[in-house]
């Protein structure tokens, strides 16, 4: 009975590392009934979910596995201890890395079928030659320079975790996925650069 209780006591210390409420952070090793919530602190935590939880993009339900690592998120987490974990999940929404005045993040809504059929068809390599608020022209090695309409619902990914614009650099090797709009002009849809896989 000692040991039960020294059990529960251990539970209840570690339960108190666990935040309650809403947590901003990023998902990964989603599994049938769990996955590794990082904190925007550093902080890791092995979470639970279960049919109650819920999973929203764009204001429509979609499953766990609908997030990327690299997806900013806020999540409410509750303590509630299921398979040994206490950090127990209730919603996931897509956020907005951008803050707002009360420390919140904005929730991002965007088609639901990114994850499936990412928008734009074409993609390329290259160095930012000119970048400003709304433009960019990447220097490619074999089509020279191409002029790209940077959107307001670009994603910029910096080391594999989502980044703002103001952190790309001139004579920052990048790759791109764009399309055209109606005018026929090339839009960004993602920014990825640093150390990615398909950089080199």
């Amino acid at each position: 009975m000692i040991r039960g209780v020294f059990f529960l006591l251990s539970i209840a210390l570690w339960a108190e590392d666990v935040p309650v409420g809403v947590v901003s952070g990023y998902l990964s090793n989603i599994r049938a009934r769990s996955f590794l919530l990082r904190t925007v602190q550093g902080k890791e935590l092995h979470c639970t979910y279960d049919h109650r939880t819920w999973f929203e993009q764009s204001r429509v339900r979609v499953p766990p596995t609908a997030f990327q690592p690299t997806d900013l998120v806020e999540v409410v987490a509750d303590r509630r201890l299921i398979d040994g974990n206490p950090c127990y999940i209730r919603t996931v929404r897509l956020a907005d890395p951008t803050p707002r005045e009360s420390g919140r993040m904005k929730i991002t809504y965007r088609a639901v079928t990114e994850h499936l059929a990412p928008r734009g068809e074409f993609q390329w390599g290259g160095v930012v030659s000119e970048l400003n608020a709304t433009h960019l022209v990447l220097r490619t090695r074999n089509e020279g320079y191409k002029p790209l309409r940077l959107r307001n619902d670009t994603r910029f990914l910096e080391d594999g975790v989502v980044s703002m614009k103001e952190r790309l650099q001139p004579n920052t090797k990048i790759y791109v996925r764009a399309g055209r709009n109606l005018e026929g002009e090339f839009e960004v849809y993602q920014v990825v650069w640093g150390a990615v896989t398909g950089l080199q």
